[in-house]
């Protein structure tokens, strides 16, 4: 498989722990008064870069959750357009405007940034997500398969906000980013490569968001969610637009070195 990164990646990534074999072999961190406290994940979850790198390398990477409310960024980038849904570059972040839903959704396990909830999920469904439901099961017991569901993934009891309104993936955060098929009928299924040239994209996946909301404090349907930047090869998820979303700022993406292809599409139910 080609590394994007050359050889420079390669020296680093023989000298960085393997992060997701380890933690198939550390214990729990939590086992009373839980979630434990908050610790970003920094490990490389895989050897193409760390969690906020949102790489998808096998269908089975998505893990499959129901919450009450989700933001969806798949589709964030520039500013313009109706909704506009810009993703504003500042510092180390950008600043995302995205979709509100609520049902069935994705998690990519390669892009749990929670190292607590990562460790957790690795352990219980692997390296590759397939010990649990995921997007590739959920396709098959769709089908009409006879074979059981396989488990919820640990994660996805991260996602939903608790009596203070906040989810245990992260503080302060209302609601979380992971992925979905609710906007497939509005944008398509096709993607864009945009890996020819590296560059800064928002890493969206497990992002922490809060809900936009009007003047008299109503919510509007959107949310603004915190996306790590970081800068490498991408995809992003509307087949004819321009790799570059203008100035100031940047795509939500995520980096599928072989191209995994989706089973679409997975309505939410």
């Amino acid at each position: 498989m080609h590394n994007p990164f050359g050889a420079l990646l390669a020296l680093i990534a023989t000298l960085l722990l393997s992060a997701a074999a380890l933690a198939q072999d550390m214990p729990a961190t939590c086992d009373k008064d839980c979630p434990a406290p908050y610790v970003a994940n920094e490990f490389w979850t895989t050897s193409y870069g760390p969690a906020a790198a949102n790489i998808v390398l096998s269908p089975t990477n998505f893990l499959a959750c129901s919450s009450s409310a989700y933001a969806l960024c798949y589709y964030s980038g520039p500013a313009g357009g109706s909704p506009s849904l810009p993703c504003t570059a500042a510092n180390n972040y950008a600043n995302c405007r995205c979709y509100v839903q609520s049902g069935l959704s994705f998690v990519d396990i390669n892009s749990i940034r929670n190292t607590e909830a990562y460790v957790e999920t690795v352990r219980a469904c692997g390296t590759d997500g397939a010990s649990c439901r995921n997007m590739t099961s959920m396709a098959k017991e769709r089908l009409g398969t006879t074979e059981p569901p396989l488990p919820t993934a640990p994660v996805c009891g991260y996602l939903q906000a608790g009596a203070d309104g906040t989810t245990p993936m992260a503080p302060k955060s209302e609601l979380i980013s992971t992925f979905s098929f609710a906007k497939t009928s509005v944008y398509g299924t096709a993607q864009k490569d945009c890996s020819t040239t590296p560059a800064a994209y928002a890493g969206c996946m497990t992002a922490s968001c809060s809900y936009e909301r009007d003047p008299n404090g109503k919510k509007t349907g959107y949310a603004n969610c915190k996306c790590p930047l970081y800068t490498g090869p991408y995809q992003i998820g509307q087949g004819s637009a321009s790799c570059d979303a203008g100035s100031g700022h940047v795509w939500s993406a995520a980096y599928s070195p072989s191209s995994v292809q989706l089973p679409f599409p997975l309505k939410n139910k």
